[in-house]
């Protein structure tokens, strides 16, 4: 009996324990269940359909945010093409629900970005109607100015990196640049690597700016950021160094059209390898390449320096040789002086250490750093 009483008791125990498992695992799948509106869905990074659409989205989104852009036209074709191809995609209905949310807020932020805020609504709220909790989705809330506080929903999800993204993305839109670049570099530690390679230069654009005052003008701010100058843009930027330009503005603030002219007439804008003519002159509205940008900054360094009278000194060393130093300038190049000054004196590098990237357009920043090595030098 006393055998059979312990077998008993074994008997029971086990039945209990089973019993407490079963009702533990049921209590939290109803939590699961019942507290879905609290579990946020970030990262797809399995599903290649999903990740797919997550990379074109985001080469889209750098677009949107790069004020520089001037090709609006094939910026909403692209989008026009990805809601396109989203809807087609949606017509499969074996999607699971998270990832139907996850399409569907994808497609309402295309829509907002080609300024059609009605239907970017509407797919947000298909997408909750989907699933509660999509990480795009709030994303799209919050564009849509229905969610206010992005950076205290961040403890709510469980992987927040597409949200730090966002909040990079909104203190770039903001100027705040130093925070930008702390919040690009956070999202970019866990994020896919093509996060990195679309929002790359936005990041970069905000570390350059970083350590202009809040207060810095948004006009000078917009020619920094741009991608490529018209040599007016390239005189107002040179304009912004203490007393770089001084001898010919006097300290004075002048219009476009003054500055220009006075440059102009100064022949800061003229090459010195070979005479002014028709095919070399420069207009306000001619786009800066590198060989143009090294032309008005080695006039400037002579001037600067009062060396103007060897300004062409590489032409005359080289006037017998067959082969020119660099390879993509041409030994008649109008600019030959002006690019093998600039690299000799390091106020331009060398793009790959052999060519100097002649005919390549050159961006505000890039400007803006070789121009701060010429005022760096003083006189």
């Amino acid at each position: 009996m006393l055998i059979y009483s312990k077998k008993m008791n074994k008997l029971k125990i086990w039945k209990l324990f089973n019993l407490t498992f079963i009702l533990t695992a049921v209590f939290s799948l109803f939590s699961c269940v019942t507290m879905q509106d609290d579990v946020y869905v970030d990262n797809f990074s399995n599903n290649s359909e999903v990740a797919d659409f997550e990379k074109r989205f985001s080469e889209l989104d750098a677009v949107f945010y790069d004020t520089s852009i001037e090709d609006s036209s094939s910026f909403q074709q692209k989008l026009e093409a990805f809601i396109t191809e989203i809807d087609y995609v949606l017509k499969d209905f074996s999607l699971k629900k998270a990832v139907v949310a996850r399409l569907y807020a994808l497609e309402g932020l295309a829509y907002f970005e080609s300024g059609n805020k009605s239907q970017a609504k509407k797919f947000y709220e298909l997408s909750i109607d989907a699933f509660k909790g999509d990480a795009r989705s709030f994303i799209l809330a919050y564009r849509l100015s229905l969610e206010k506080n992005l950076e205290e929903k961040l403890n709510s999800f469980s992987d927040k990196s597409l949200l730090v993204l966002e909040t990079a993305l909104t203190k770039f839109s903001e100027q705040d640049y130093a925070s930008a670049v702390a919040k690009f570099d956070e999202a970019f530690l866990s994020l896919d690597t093509f996060y990195r390679e679309a929002y790359g230069e936005l990041r970069n654009t905000s570390w350059a700016l970083k350590n202009l005052p809040k207060d810095a003008d948004s006009r000078n701010i917009s020619l920094l950021s741009s991608k490529n100058l018209t040599v007016m843009q390239m005189l107002l930027l040179a304009n912004q160094k203490p007393d770089l330009l001084y001898n010919h503005t006097v300290g004075k603030k002048l219009s476009d059209k003054e500055l220009y002219a006075k440059i102009a007439g100064s022949g800061l804008l003229n090459p010195v390898s070979q005479p002014l003519s028709e095919e070399n002159a420069l207009s306000k509205n001619s786009t800066v390449t590198r060989l143009i940008a090294a032309r008005f900054l080695w006039n400037l360094y002579n001037e600067q320096k009062n060396t103007q009278n060897q300004a062409a000194k590489y032409s005359k060393a080289f006037a017998n040789k067959k082969r020119s130093p660099i390879p993509d300038v041409r030994l008649d190049s109008p600019d030959f002086d002006a690019a093998l000054g600039c690299v000799e004196n390091e106020i331009m590098h060398l793009e790959d250490g052999i060519d100097f990237g002649s005919e390549k357009e050159v961006s505000g920043l890039e400007f803006d750093e070789s121009v701060s090595r010429l005022s760096g030098q003083g006189r």
